[in-house]
């Protein structure tokens, strides 16, 4: 039986700075809206502490529908997406790739024995 792994995308943020505001934790979903999603809520909670041109470029994008747009489509094609912001003290990067994964148990199922 040959049967696919479905399809999730794994996102990471980091930076080469020592951040004020810590990187969120990493994500793994299987929807590519709730990947890009986590890109926005994560860049709009970087925001306030940015300097006035940086927080402009960073609501820029928040605001850039086509590229919104485009950045699903890269994911549903099987292709990563990222973004940076280049900030004074640092530049910080978000990352979606897709991955296979593995379908899990739910928490409330018990395995069963092969007695």
């Amino acid at each position: 039986m040959n049967r696919l792994l479905p399809r999730a995308y794994w996102c990471h943020a980091d930076t080469d700075s020592t951040p004020t505001t810590p990187p969120p934790d990493d994500l793994l979903t299987t929807a590519p809206g709730q990947a890009l999603a986590w890109f926005r809520a994560s860049v709009r909670r970087l925001t306030p502490g940015l300097d006035h041109d940086t927080r402009r470029r960073a609501r820029a994008w928040l605001g850039d529908r086509r590229s919104a747009e485009a950045a699903i489509r890269s994911l549903r094609r099987g292709q990563g997406y990222a973004y940076a912001l280049p900030t004074p003290d640092g530049t910080w990067r978000w990352t979606a790739y897709p991955v296979s994964a593995l379908p899990l148990l739910p928490t409330d199922q018990q395995p069963r024995s092969h007695a």
